[in-house]
């Protein structure tokens, strides 16, 4: 009821009701008590008329005179109130009655209870009549209370209405005044809380007139109005940051909504597409950048992810063509991401200007291309070449045998038939041509090997390096006797290898080791497999012989390349290219380490059967 009014004349209408309020139940609790108070005056009245009439009327009962009686009951008619009495006596009998004119039928047949009781609007009752203890008959009177209630009533009424009408103009004067140390807090309030609606300023803040409830509600408003102030500034830095961020990115990004119109455009959309930000906002995405034979598919994809929650080309990259403003059409990739907020779905689409790219991947493409015939080209020129080298190497190490054979048979001839012929520095010649053809040989058995190697078909199967690195220390035992050498043996596999070709790369490896611990007594020469995060499986064959120089070590498995002087360790200067060569056609790969005086330790690594060529 008071919900739509105005508080000021809500408050007033209130106090207005309570006091009225108030007022009706003070006026009702003063009429209850005084109609009390009339009931026990009106009865004590008549009780006290009766006990008189009562007291006259004894010698009229005591005499029989009816007389007398009905004199005695005519004074009544002093008491207007009263409309009828009788006198009956001892027997019950009906002695006299007041009015005279008063039916018989319309009192009391015989006397009833003693006392006085209110029935409606009468008050009647039966008071006795006694002389010196004797009851000589009973008094009947019965009072009119009506009339004077009614009187009563209508005078207190008056009264109670003149109070009140008195009171609620007291009541509304003061409620005026009252109303505005309440209401003018509340609507200050109120006028703040419109100001900062309608300007959206929420720096403004309410003024505390008091530490009463309203003083609490305006502390309540202006620490509302401080978080509101601070989120909103923390919201307009987000949204400036994201802005910039946007902008500054490289790549167009658009967002529409589910009908698909643009309600955000960055400004590498702008300059990739020529459509400015106040252009775009509320267009429809398909009918500005979308070539117009794939709209119907994009609004159909959209659709489909409406209804169903699904789509092929969300949270993917994809590539597809654009449309610039002046209609030209260009490759771009897209990536559409789905935003739901307050349960607002968007799409936020992320377009890269790939023309560039793609142009660069055409000139690799045919880039690729050129160089994969060149290299078709040069590597047919250089199996040609290599095929040349390896007949030229072969034949020239196999037609070089037989001089030297030659050579080396006459010499010793000559020392044997005409030594004592031959000075001393004679026989020092031929020794020096002896062992020279002898060295000669042994390069022409490496050349022979290497070039083996190099052509020979690679056969696999399982290999054993255990037994084989066993079968090898035997072999270079018988062959150094006298050699103090300790050989520690580490795990071995079985691998998957051309066992010759395996064969030859631990003698290599171990006659390499033998032959440069030579100062060393005892010699101690290690071997074994290891297991490299970075490398696999590792084998190595580690010595504490003279050992080398780490700058130099990209020379040790090259062809004719010694890091010792002949006089010191011989050799041709092969075997560790054989081994570098036999392990790069089994797929692996070699490297050294090592340090002068302290040994030094070479690598191979081998692949497992899957990764075999």
């Amino acid at each position: 009821m008071l919900r739509n009014i105005p508080i000021r004349q809500k408050l007033i209408l209130i106090i207005l009701m309570i006091s009225g309020v108030v007022m009706l139940l003070t006026h009702g609790a003063f009429f209850t008590y005084e109609y009390l108070v009339f009931r026990r005056t009106t009865l004590r009245q008549l009780s006290t008329l009766g006990e008189m009439l009562a007291a006259n009327s004894t010698a009229a009962l005591a005499f029989d005179n009816p007389d007398d009686a009905r004199e005695i009951l005519a004074a009544l008619k002093a008491e207007q109130h009263v409309v009828a009495a009788a006198l009956y006596d001892g027997k019950g009998q009906l002695f006299a009655r007041y009015p005279d004119h008063a039916s018989p039928a319309a009192l009391p047949a015989a006397p009833g209870e003693t006392g006085y009781r209110f029935a409606d609007a009468r008050l009647a009752g039966y008071q006795p009549v006694m002389q010196d203890g004797r009851r000589l008959g009973t008094l009947y009177l019965e009072f009119d209370t009506g009339v004077i209630l009614r009187a009563w009533l209508w005078d207190s009424l008056e009264i109670a209405l003149a109070v009140m009408a008195i009171v609620l103009l007291v009541a509304y004067g003061l409620s005026r005044s009252l109303q505005k140390q309440i209401s003018s807090p509340i609507l200050a309030l109120a006028e703040t809380a419109r100001a900062i609606s309608e300007r959206r300023d929420y720096s403004v803040r309410a003024v505390k007139l008091g530490d009463d409830e309203v003083g609490f509600l305006t502390d309540a408003l202006n620490l509302m109005l401080g978080q509101i102030h601070e989120q909103n500034q923390a919201l307009q830095e987000s949204e400036g940051r994201l802005r910039a961020v946007l902008n500054a990115a490289l790549s167009a990004v658009t967002v529409i909504d589910t009908a698909g119109r643009i309600i955000d455009w960055n400004a590498r959309a702008e300059k990739m597409f020529g459509w400015s930000r106040a252009e775009v906002l509320g267009q429809e995405l398909a009918h500005l950048i979308i070539p117009s034979r794939h709209r119907e598919a994009h609004r159909r994809g959209m659709g489909h992810f409406l209804s169903t929650g699904e789509g092929p080309v969300l949270n993917r990259t994809v590539e597809m063509s654009a449309l610039r403003r002046e209609g030209h059409e260009f490759p771009v990739e897209l990536s559409i991401s789905p935003l739901k907020t307050n349960d607002v779905v968007t799409f936020c689409g992320f377009i890269t200007d790939i023309t560039e790219r793609k142009r660069a991947e055409a000139e690799i493409r045919e880039l690729t291309q050129t160089l994969e015939r060149r290299v078709v080209d040069r590597t047919a020129q250089l199996e040609a070449v290599n095929k040349e080298l390896e007949a030229f190497s072969y034949s020239v190490s196999h037609d070089l045998r037989a001089p030297l054979r030659h050579v080396d048979g006459f010499a010793g001839l000559l020392l044997k038939s005409d030594g004592h012929l031959v000075s001393e520095r004679g026989r020092g010649y031929l020794a020096n041509i002896a062992s020279a053809a002898k060295q000669m040989g042994m390069l022409i058995d490496d050349l022979l090997v290497f070039s083996q190697m190099g052509r020979s078909e690679m056969r696999l199967a399982p290999v054993d390096l255990k037994t084989l690195a066993e079968e090898t220390i035997q072999t270079l035992r018988s062959q150094n006797p006298s050699r103090n050498i300790i050989w520690r043996a580490g795990a071995l596999p079985v691998v998957q290898g051309d066992r010759p070709m395996l064969r030859q790369v631990l003698v290599n490896l171990f006659a390499n080791a033998v032959k440069y611990t030579g100062p060393r007594d005892p010699a101690e020469i290690e071997y074994g497999c290891t297991d490299d995060p970075a490398n696999g499986r590792v084998f190595f064959v580690r010595d504490n012989g003279v050992g080398f120089e780490m700058a130099y070590a990209h020379k040790l498995f090259g062809v004719f390349q010694r890091l010792h002087r002949a006089e010191e360790f011989e050799g041709t200067g092969i075997g560790l290219a054989n081994v570098r060569r036999i392990i790069t056609r089994h797929g692996g790969r070699t490297w050294a380490e090592g340090e002068p005086g302290r040994g030094a330790t070479f690598y191979f690594t081998l692949p497992s059967t899957k990764e075999l060529p």
